[in-house]
């Protein structure tokens, strides 16, 4: 039914009645029960043309070219605004009275609207993107009875901005019509549900699955069995990317009065032929070492600083091709698989691979100075027994994720036992940065068509190259990198990285999408993500791994496995105490390590600043809205700057919350690392392993603040399990179980059996 009055005009059906405004685009929704709810505050006056109505129905013209279609449904709003140009639209204003947002900023958000501490957060950082920020395609509005749902029906080009208004938090939504698009026009599906984070994330999970239904973990494993090694598996980063480590020398004195003794030789031989390959051009840590090299011969006592500059600069020769010299090596005894190699690279077209250079190089180092090093296949730091040993503390499936294809190749036995122990193995990879050819900080921004720095670039709205992570380089076009793609995993994929059972790609599931405006080339952010998803696709499906990539927003829930930076994402990128300024107690270390052990950015623990532990780690405010959508559809975790033991104090309250949503923990190792950690990793997978294994093939039927301070909390799981997690500081009775502050208790619906867990 339609009615006009003056400039406002009225529809309803049996469940709302809605009141629009369309010179100030302002809505208003009614319930059966007669109470208000503000859909959008007015917007500056304009004339309305064109307006057009029937009962359900209702159109009309503003401005220059924008036309407002608007549709009352059953149980719904749908509106839909196009413009005939290039534009900017403010749709919805957000500034009644309300309760709080509930919003999908990575897992899952609930933020009081009076919450000082957030309105404060929002004026430093007001804006969040609609296709980076957003895990889903959605934002509530809560109310005391009810939640207005926005479903947002075109992904690109948004942002919302969060500001004070009366002295609560108020959000607009923009909308660019950018003129990488022809066909400009955004929308959304507006629901009134009850006030509740189930009703509001199945709200959305109906939409999503009405578009195009999701696949399970099931379904993708009916074409990759491989996913179920995920299921009760920890997520670990395996940091063995150097051929040797401090620990791999088993006698320095003896090492060192070889190579003394060698480098003084009249004769060729293997010391002096390494000395040579350290003084070549591109042998930065080499050229440093001969530099050193009289005091570190001179001195009886071996510094730290001398030992790990060394093995910088003999990891850099043994990456070498020249590195073996038939004369150098004339006098040393080779083994049997030194000369199995030395054969294979003798015989053309068979054993010329990265993998078994790597192999000869580093059994030819071992023969040259033996009785000095550790067996050849525990190099790295991550020995073949840490394996063992993970197993052996119940580690019984995981996924273990190398810095690079590379650090395979070096360690091919490493990924081989991993793969016979059950586990998965794979690489991080990346297509987003392209730096100048030649001079590439690291791996994946090289490319072996060197033309696509200058031919394959995104260009921003200003005509300047995007820049790329860190600023160093430009971001590569995902539209026209997939004849790389195929280039590079084509030719990883010839050697020993075949091996491999996973595939990790970087950035292409945080939403990072950018419009590319290079005339005569100009493309959208919408084709920006296909070629992203396409390019996933493709790495999955030719080499039937396991895909995971960087956070796993929900526009790629059908291609991955797993996302990496969902539950806790990266904090604080611009924050100098953490990032830049090493002797605060916040620095969270560099990316590099020097002595070839886990870098201090993701293994060195440091405290978080309060205003950051209010903002992520607080769980009144952590609620788990991906979970409740795409539990049993994609397995997320943690970003690698942020892993399970990164944080001291949050270890517990991450633990609980690990459980409690279905999250996998996520790890840094090597040797050392194992060693440090393995109680506290060991004790929780004999809790974890179980219940996910038992969690993550079902829906996330629940999620419910048991007290009014939102710090207990229950968790659903089909009719199978619930777990009811206690983050206060006092105890609490749940049917007649009391659980002590920061426990959590597992109930087996099934079985009626309880378990109370203290991390």
């Amino acid at each position: 039914m339609a009615e006009q009055s003056g400039q406002i005009i009225s529809l309803s059906n049996s469940k709302i009645k809605i009141k629009v405004s369309p010179e100030n685009l302002g809505i208003t929704a009614t319930d059966e029960k007669g109470k208000q709810y503000v859909i959008s505050s007015p917007s500056a006056r304009q004339t309305a043309h064109l307006l057009q109505q029937d009962e359900t129905h209702l159109s009309w013209t503003f401005g220059k070219g924008i036309t407002v279609f608007l549709k009352l449904q059953e149980d719904y709003v749908d509106l839909d605004i196009k413009s005939a140009d290039t534009a900017h639209l403010v749709w919805p204003k957000v500034e009644s009275v309300i309760s709080a947002f509930t919003i999908p900023l990575h897992q899952g958000k609930y933020i009081p609207a009076g919450d000082e501490k957030w309105k404060a957060h929002f004026v430093k950082n007001p804006l969040v993107s609609g296709s980076q920020d957003l895990s889903m395609q959605f934002f509530a509005v809560n109310f005391t009875e009810k939640a207005l749902v926005y479903v947002i029906k075109n992904m690109f080009n948004n942002e919302l901005k969060f500001y004070t208004h009366e002295g609560i938090l108020a959000a607009q939504f923009k909308h660019e019509f950018p003129a990488t698009v022809k066909d400009k026009q955004f929308g959304f599906r507006i629901y009134l549900v009850d006030n509740d984070p189930v009703a509001i994330a199945k709200t959305y999970k109906k939409y999503v699955d009405e578009r195009s239904p999701v696949l399970t973990l099931e379904d993708k494993a009916a074409d990759n069995p491989n996913i179920r090694k995920l299921y009760g598996a920890p997520h670990i980063y395996i940091w063995n990317n150097q051929f040797l480590v401090a620990d791999d020398v088993k006698n320095w004195k003896l090492l060192k009065d070889k190579i003394v003794k060698e480098s003084a030789s009249g004769s060729i031989n293997p010391t002096k032929h390494i000395l040579k390959l350290f003084g070549l051009k591109d042998a930065e840590a080499g050229k440093e070492f001969l530099a050193q090299f009289n005091e570190f011969s001179r001195n009886n006592y071996i510094s730290r600083y001398h030992k790990n500059l060394f093995l910088r600069a003999l990891n850099e020769a043994l990456s070498k091709k020249d590195f073996y010299n038939v004369t150098a090596w004339k006098g040393i005894v080779a083994d049997k698989q030194t000369i199995a190699l030395l054969d294979k690279r003798n015989t053309p077209g068979d054993g010329n691979g990265a993998t078994e250079l790597y192999q000869l190089n580093k059994q030819l180092l071992n023969n040259a100075y033996t009785g000095c090093l550790q067996p050849v296949q525990d190099w790295g730091g991550a020995p073949l027994a840490l394996l063992d040993e993970m197993q052996a503390a119940g580690i019984k499936t995981a996924w273990l994720g190398l810095n690079d294809w590379v650090s395979g190749e070096i360690h091919p036995d490493f990924v081989l036992k991993a793969r016979e122990k059950g586990y998965l193995i794979g690489p991080y990879d990346s297509y987003h940065s392209i730096h100048p050819p030649g001079k590439e900080v690291w791996l994946t921004a090289k490319f072996e068509d060197t033309s696509l720095y200058n031919k394959a670039y995104v260009m921003n709205k200003n005509g300047k190259p995007a820049h790329a992570f860190l600023g160093q380089g430009r971001q590569l076009s995902p539209v026209l990198a997939m004849p790389a793609v195929k280039q590079r995993m084509s030719a990883v994929m010839k050697d020993f990285a075949h091996e491999f059972n996973s595939w990790f790609i970087d950035c292409d599931g945080t939403g990072e999408i950018l419009d590319d405006y290079t005339p005569g080339r100009m493309t959208s952010q919408e084709q920006d993500l296909e070629a992203r998803i396409r390019r996933m696709n493709w790495i999955r499906d030719q080499y039937k791994l396991v895909i995971g990539t960087e956070v796993g927003n929900d526009f790629v829930a059908n291609t991955i496995a797993f996302g990496h930076g969902m539950t806790t994402p990266v904090i604080a990128w611009n924050d100098p105490d953490m990032r830049k300024n090493k002797t605060s107690e916040y620095y969270i270390g560099a990316y590099y390590s020097s002595d070839g052990g886990v870098p201090g950015r993701y293994g060195l623990q440091a405290p978080m600043k309060d205003e950051y532990l209010y903002l992520y780690f607080d769980n009144r405010f952590n609620i788990p809205l991906f979970q409740l959508v795409y539990n049993n559809s994609v397995i997320t975790s943690h970003h690698w700057e942020c892993g399970s033991l990164k944080i001291p104090g949050e270890i517990k309250n991450t633990e609980l919350k690990e459980v409690l949503y279905n999250v996998p923990p996520m790890y840094h190792l090597n040797q050392s690392e194992w060693i440090k950690y393995k109680e506290i990793i060991s004790r929780h997978m004999k809790i974890f392993s179980r219940t996910h294994e038992l969690a993550v093939k079902l829906e996330m039927t629940d999620f419910k603040w048991l007290t009014k301070d939102r710090l207990v909390q229950r968790t659903a799981f089909g009719q199978t399990m619930e777990v009811i997690a206690n983050f206060s500081k006092a105890s609490f009775t749940y049917q007649s179980k009391i659980i002590p502050a920061n426990d959590l208790l597992i109930h087996n619906l099934l079985t009626d059996q309880y378990e109370l867990y203290n991390p």
